[in-house]
């Protein structure tokens, strides 16, 4: 028997906290939730009731935890059904799965004191068990940075290439960071918060940018460091289509443009030159999620301290000040919070 305390979204914008005694199955593993990150996509849920199923709900899938002495994991979001076409046919990519489970949308996820995991799911969902005598600061960024290493990969970027990111919100800040790890030849951050690209700077940005309202100058001004010949990789780390549209004219011959940010669903469509992007070669993509392998290598990115996250978190929440926190996270005002269970 464990009681159980938790943050429930019982409907759109209504948060409340539960706490009940629940008995143990066998079946189950028990994870004493350590920190679970607050994401954009949990804001969505909360405010929007984006892609939850049925309330209520325990969101939160930026889970670290313990599952005994010494002993912690961290997951990926999505547990694919191993049933559908997507996961017969496309094997290495498990986020794709048409039916999945999906950790704190249609699955009670990790903003709780515990979280809980059928034994016969864990080989499918992406997960990393690691000894400790404590949890690692920062491990429950694992998904979130799983994320931004699937939506660079996708952009088949390498070492002394060039990369635009737009926007400097959390995931954007991630991929500045990646951008410097994989050895960049420069980086330039495009967004209106001049704190912001302060931040994307110090975690090796080359090149900031604020835009106006002129889309050319906009265009001549980002286009500057290439010579105006375009970027290998550009990422849209926004939910704003302008940005996105934005994007598609910036990347350089055979270069790649990834629409990382969800737009919402009643937003008009995306308007793009198709000449340009035809005589330039490039690609548009996009990329959700992450897999076992985006995994592995965030942990061991978060392990070595390769990122200074400190730069990055904003704040800790907890179950008191948690809907504030959520509060200023919509408004910009944060850009990045930690939950913990205390």
């Amino acid at each position: 028997m464990i009681t159980r305390k938790s943050i429930y979204l019982t409907g759109i914008n209504k948060l409340k906290i539960f706490q009940k005694n629940i008995s143990i199955k066998k079946n189950e593993l028990i994870v004493k939730v350590d920190s679970c990150g607050i994401c954009s996509s949990d804001l969505k849920f909360i405010f929007s009731g984006s892609r939850i199923k049925k309330y209520p709900i325990i969101l939160g899938h930026e889970i670290s935890g313990k599952i005994a002495k010494n002993k912690f994991i961290v997951f990926g979001a999505e547990i694919p059904c191993k049933k559908c076409n997507s996961c017969k046919t496309l094997a290495n990519f498990s986020n794709l799965c048409n039916n999945p489970i999906s950790v704190g949308s249609n699955f009670d996820g990790g903003f709780s004191n515990y979280f809980i995991l059928d034994k016969k799911l864990l080989p499918s969902v992406p997960h990393v068990i690691y000894k400790s005598k404590k949890s690692l600061k920062y491990a429950s960024l694992s998904e979130s940075l799983a994320c931004v290493i699937n939506g660079l990969e996708i952009t088949n970027f390498k070492k002394n290439q060039s990369i635009v990111i737009l926007g400097a919100g959390y995931m954007g800040l991630l991929f500045v960071a990646l951008a410097k790890i994989k050895k960049a030849k420069f980086i330039s951050v495009v967004d209106f918060s001049k704190k912001r690209l302060k931040i994307a700077k110090s975690l090796g940005a080359n090149y900031l940018i604020s835009p106006t309202k002129n889309i050319k100058k906009n265009i001549d001004k980002i286009l500057k460091p290439t010579d105006k010949l375009g970027y290998n990789a550009v990422i849209s780390a926004t939910s704003s289509l302008r940005a996105h549209e934005l994007s598609c004219r910036l990347v350089g011959k055979n270069g790649t443009v990834n629409l990382f940010g969800g737009i919402p669903k009643n937003n008009e469509k995306l308007k793009i030159d198709s000449n340009f992007i035809h005589y330039q070669q490039a690609k548009i993509t996009g990329s959700f999620s992450s897999n076992q392998s985006h995994l592995n290598k965030a942990f061991k990115i978060i392990k070595n301290n390769l990122i200074d996250f400190s730069k990055i978190v904003t704040s800790y929440s907890n179950f008191k000040n948690f809907e504030n926190k959520v509060k200023l996270l919509k408004n910009r005002k944060e850009i990045k919070s930690i939950f913990k269970p205390i």
